[in-house]
């Protein structure tokens, strides 16, 4: 594999985790913050 290459697969590993972080923080904002936003969840 070339420099390039390994450059390239880490960027889009961090790119990734960086995603995955943003969802995370989301469901956890919803979930301490949704019912008074007005939003239903589905028990």
């Amino acid at each position: 594999m070339t420099s390039a290459q390994h450059r390239h697969r880490l960027g889009e590993a961090l790119r990734a985790v960086k995603v995955f972080a943003g969802a995370a923080l989301d469901v956890v904002i919803l979930g301490e913050y949704g019912e008074e936003a007005g939003v239903r969840r589905r028990h």
